[in-house]
């Protein structure tokens, strides 16, 4: 077996060879050496050594593969390592923290220190709430956070360096790189053994699978689909209703933030923009757009859709409806933000922000968005993405971009609050009418009658009738029996509020049903015997009896599902 600090590497041995004509002896010690720290990227690292080599020089080859290498290797971590390798880099970092947290006078001499640490390795820093150091230095002396944290790391960087050499685009991997791809896939398979191998029980002894609860909640691509398109549709039905018309609108990014042209070759105007920050970009022009709205009392309604170009950079897409007298301004408003970066370079008034109006009589809202949709789930009824692939495949690659960088793909703008909508779905029938009246709306699915219910699209959050209700998280106690709701968490924080309910007219009603447990079970008959009411009991004090660690968990909305009935279904 070929071990990874060899140079006779296949792949290295391969980067050698195709980099061997350039510059002299020592320059190809040198690349050996970094061949064999990045071995997962020497192949396409020494195709990009020859590009350069080619158009500029060996000497700007060598400083380029350089710089990828001190990216990716700070000192003692190396990020093209396994995960094993990786995992021990987490505990020695930890270990370093906790020795310089012991030696320090006190609690804020300690939180500089860590910081230091963390910040040389170029992590991200934990959030500091309420000035309390304790449960942030318990982070940065977890290796577990840690481990986390250079995961995150990572993928991102070898994703960044990945783009600017040439394997994020249509000739080579569209919108992620093959290297990220196969690692989804590989944290994918990951996934799915730990849900079916893990169970959740409650309190009257019933169990469930998380694989089967997973399946039914909007971790399911064709659930979470669904969901999306009947709070669109009905969001469709309640602007017709109000007379509201809709629109539809694209953002993008000054050239500067493409690294690839539409034909997949370099941009020159390229800045080094990454996507993330791409990202923040559009998120601070709408910002700006969303603070213009209001200074003009507009409140637009619908949903927004982040998708990638064929090199990553993302683009917004916007369905939102409002009444007509509004249209000219809102376009004016958006455009005018959009232009502000170079909005004279060549194609701006073109690409940067595009408005279309939807015909009724030309189609629905909710249809010309369906596309958006599926392109970015799981390719449903589509065939081919816009540069040819597979419309299946496409959806893969999409999701690892999203899931890569942090980017919400689908957020909804306006409207009543989705998480109240989920928790009357769980609430048994109401003696009030009027809160019964809500309640029916939601539970038949109808989110237009759910909308208009709760005052209308428009309403600010603020003023809704119906807004949330958080409580302490509640735990079950295997052992005796309770329940009891914890302190704090692994970390020292005060444990955070979960949604547990709705607040109406200044009543909290309580929605959760059930405390559960989270446990493992190394066996295939539990999931079968969980099918059966009476095998899940008895599994439940087999559990007990075989003295399995029970965790305690609650899973806020994990057993959603927009047409389920509820019989049988876990409930808080």
């Amino acid at each position: 077996m070929w071990h990874k600090n060899d140079t006779n590497l296949p792949q290295v041995v391969f980067a050698d060879e195709r980099t061997a004509a350039y510059g002299t002896e020592k320059c190809r010690r040198m690349r050996q050496h970094i061949f064999t720290e990045l071995y997962p990227l020497a192949g396409d690292l020494a195709a990009c050594y020859v590009k350069t080599a080619e158009r500029e020089s060996f000497e700007q080859a060598n400083h380029e593969l350089q710089d990828i290498y001190h990216q990716l290797r700070i000192e003692d971590l190396n990020l093209c390592s396994d995960n094993d390798e990786l995992f021990e880099a987490a505990k020695r970092f930890a270990v370093k923290c906790q020795t310089a947290r012991n030696r320090s006078e006190s609690a804020s001499a300690a939180y500089q220190a860590c910081l230091r640490i963390v910040d040389h390795y170029q992590v991200g820093r934990p959030a500091l709430k309420d000035e309390n150091l304790e449960p942030v230095l318990n982070r940065m002396c977890d290796r577990h956070w840690w481990h986390r944290r250079i995961k995150i790391l990572r993928l991102r960087k070898i994703e960044n360096i990945s783009r600017n050499i040439g394997l994020v685009n249509q000739l080579r991997g569209t919108y992620a790189s093959d290297y990220t791809i196969h690692v989804k896939r590989k944290q994918k398979e990951r996934n799915r053994e730990y849900l079916a191998s893990t169970f959740v029980s409650n309190q009257n002894g019933e169990i469930f699978s998380l694989q089967n609860l997973a399946e039914r909640s909007v971790s399911n691509p064709a659930v979470r689909r669904a969901e999306l398109m009947t709070r669109i549709r009905g969001f469709e039905t309640a602007a017709e209703h109000l007379g509201h018309i809709g629109e539809f609108y694209t953002l993008t990014t000054p050239s500067r933030m493409h690294a690839y042209l539409h034909t997949g070759s370099d941009n020159p105007r390229h800045d080094g923009t990454s996507i993330l920050q791409a990202h923040q970009y559009l998120t601070h022009l709408w910002t700006l757009i969303r603070a213009e709205f209001d200074r003009k009392d507009i409140r637009p309604y619908g949903f927004r859709v982040v998708e990638p170009h064929h090199d990553g950079t993302p683009h917004w897409h916007l369905l939102l409806f409002m009444p007509e007298q509004h249209r000219q301004l809102v376009r004016k408003i958006m455009s005018h933000y959009a232009m502000m970066d170079n909005g004279s370079e060549p194609g701006a008034l073109e690409r940067r922000f595009k408005a279309v109006a939807i015909d009724p009589t030309k189609g629905t809202a909710a249809g010309y968005i369906a596309k958006y949709i599926s392109k970015n789930i799981d390719g449903y009824k589509l065939e081919h993405d816009l540069y040819g692939n597979d419309a299946a495949s496409a959806a893969e690659r999409i999701n690892a971009w999203a899931n890569t960088w942090g980017i919400r793909q689908f957020q909804q703008i306006g409207g009543p609050s989705v998480t109240v909508w989920r928790q009357l779905r769980k609430l048994d029938k109401s003696d009030d009418p009027e809160l019964e009246n809500i309640r029916l709306s939601a539970t038949a699915n109808d989110w237009a009658a759910f909308t208009l219910a709760m005052g209308n699209p428009e309403t600010p959050h603020n003023q809704l009738t119906i807004k949330p209700f958080y409580d302490s998280s509640k735990q079950f106690n295997s052992m005796t029996g309770e329940t009891y709701s914890p302190a704090t968490s692994r970390y020292g924080d005060i444990a955070a509020l979960r949604v547990s309910g709705i607040v109406w007219k200044g009543m909290n009603i309580c929605t959760r049903k059930h405390v559960w447990t989270l446990f493992k079970i190394e066996s295939e008959d539990v999931t079968l015997r969980s099918e059966a009411q009476a095998e899940r009991t008895q599994w439940h004090g087999e559990a007990g009896s075989l003295g399995l660690g029970l965790v305690s968990i609650t899973v806020p909305t994990l057993f959603y599902h927009p047409e389920a009935t509820h019989e049988n279904t876990p409930q808080h």
